[in-house]
């Protein structure tokens, strides 16, 4: 096998490797990906979302992790105007280990806010986490005409993630391809004397 052919393999097969490794964008729950901020899906209309720690000295706004513990304020915009004149609820629940939603819905609950109207449409809800954890965010949308409308989106809490930049992927996927190449090309040598 000729010493291109060998380095065009192991590149290969470092490419995969690297693909593989990638963060995948997706999006959880109902939380739909958006440049600007955080939109959720909630029954046919959109909702705007954000959260904020006010202590992060940052000031930077999360759709899915909270960075650290201590108080986390949610706040919610309507994208549509009819969602003005129906009653809107926000409840936190602890996320069980299955991911699904737990049977004892009271009992998994750390913090909720009562349905009620919010004709300016935005409202927010302030809580204070003091154990990291995974969470579910769930928003429930009531109408007069017997709408019961429902959007979840799971987060955590003081959780780090690790993050990988692509950069650093295509670079160890290089490094992965030239010790192949050298490897392949040091056994052919010795196999030739």
């Amino acid at each position: 096998m000729s010493s291109r052919r060998r380095f065009i393999q192991s590149l290969s097969l470092a490419s995969l490797i690297a693909a593989s490794a990638a963060p995948h964008a997706s999006a959880r729950g109902d939380l739909l990906p958006d440049k600007d901020g955080c939109v959720l899906k909630i029954g046919p209309e959109l909702m705007y979302f954000a959260g904020y720690q006010p202590g992060d000295a940052q000031q930077r706004k999360f759709c899915e992790d909270a960075p650290k513990l201590g108080e986390t304020i949610f706040v919610f915009d309507y994208a549509a105007p009819e969602l003005r004149e129906m009653k809107a609820g926000f409840r936190i629940m602890r996320q069980t280990d299955d991911g699904e939603d737990p049977v004892d819905t009271e009992a998994a609950t750390a913090a909720s806010l009562a349905p009620q109207i919010y004709p300016k449409g935005t409202f927010s809800f302030a809580h204070v986490f003091t154990q990291p954890g995974d969470f579910v965010g769930v928003v429930t949308v009531d109408g007069a005409a017997g709408e019961h409308w429902k959007a979840r989106f799971p987060f955590s809490v003081g959780k780090r993630h690790f993050e990988i930049s692509p950069y650093y992927l295509i670079a160890a996927a290089g490094l992965l391809a030239l010790i192949l190449f050298v490897s392949s090309r040091k056994q052919a040598g010795s196999r030739s004397r």
